[in-house]
């Protein structure tokens, strides 16, 4: 009995405020979500990367120092030239690589985004946010 007495009726104020209050604790937890897995993207590709680069120094390096050695004296400046040639054409592009990627990621929290959007219009509230 307390149970129904307790609930609002609908169409009324209070079964409207409920309504809002849920959906705006929906959207916040969806919010959430994106955040959390915004911020795992990031730190694992973070780490990834970090992990790549020393790997990839402590490889150049010693490719270099090898390449040193066994290079003989007479074309020691023509290979080395060639060597940064080469790492310097990489690196831009690994770098335009990296732009067309960030350049093609969806907007953080586009789901959210969209969600409020489609509760702002069933609301009838105008124009969206």
């Amino acid at each position: 009995m307390s149970e129904t007495a307790n609930r609002p009726r609908p169409g009324s104020l209070r079964s409207f405020a409920g309504g809002v209050v849920s959906l705006l604790l929906t959207r916040a937890e969806l919010l959430s979500l994106e955040a959390q897995e915004l911020k795992d993207d990031i730190v694992g590709n973070l780490f990834i990367g970090m992990l790549a680069l020393v790997l990839l120094g402590v490889g150049l390096i010693a490719g270099v120092l090898l390449l040193w050695v066994l290079t003989p004296p007479a074309w020691k400046a023509w290979i080395m030239g060639a060597l940064a040639a080469v790492l310097l054409g990489s690196a831009l592009a690994l770098l335009w690589n990296l732009r067309q990627r960030l350049r093609r990621q969806p907007q953080p929290f586009a789901v959210t985004l969209q969600e409020t959007r489609k509760d702002w219009a069933a609301l009838g509230l105008g124009e969206r946010p």
